[in-house]
């Protein structure tokens, strides 16, 4: 009875997770330029629920960097200058992005190291 519902929790969860995220995309747009309403928050937590893997955002975020890139060249040095601070930006965002994950995974395969052990542990006792 447990595993039948906890089965259909997650098969629920698993609908629900891209629904609710495109959900608080689309409200952290709406938002983006009102004063009231922070929209990078639920913009934030929507790119969380939908996740790196989905095909639209990492479509939208290789063009972004395309048109950085782009900006960055631009002979007008406003807007040259503007892009290659932009572009500096979105690499140092990437860099810290990259040593989070890499340290999360770390620390999450030190954790179950340290369970392992503590299990063997108790085996032999």
């Amino acid at each position: 009875m447990i595993a039948l519902l906890r089965t259909t929790l997650l098969a629920t969860w698993l609908v629900l997770k891209p629904v609710l995220g495109w959900f608080f995309i689309v409200i952290g747009l709406i938002g983006m330029p009102m004063p009231i309403v922070n929209g990078l928050i639920f913009l934030l937590i929507g790119l969380a629920l939908v996740g790196p893997r989905n095909r639209l955002i990492r479509w939208s975020r290789v063009h972004l960097k395309l048109v950085l890139k782009e900006w960055a060249l631009h002979p007008f040095p406003l807007i040259g200058g503007t892009g290659r601070l932009a572009r500096r930006s979105a690499q140092q965002i990437s860099r810290q992005h990259r040593r989070l994950r890499w340290w999360w995974l770390e620390h999450k395969a030190r954790r179950q190291v340290a369970a392992d052990q503590s299990r063997d542990m108790a085996r032999s006792v």
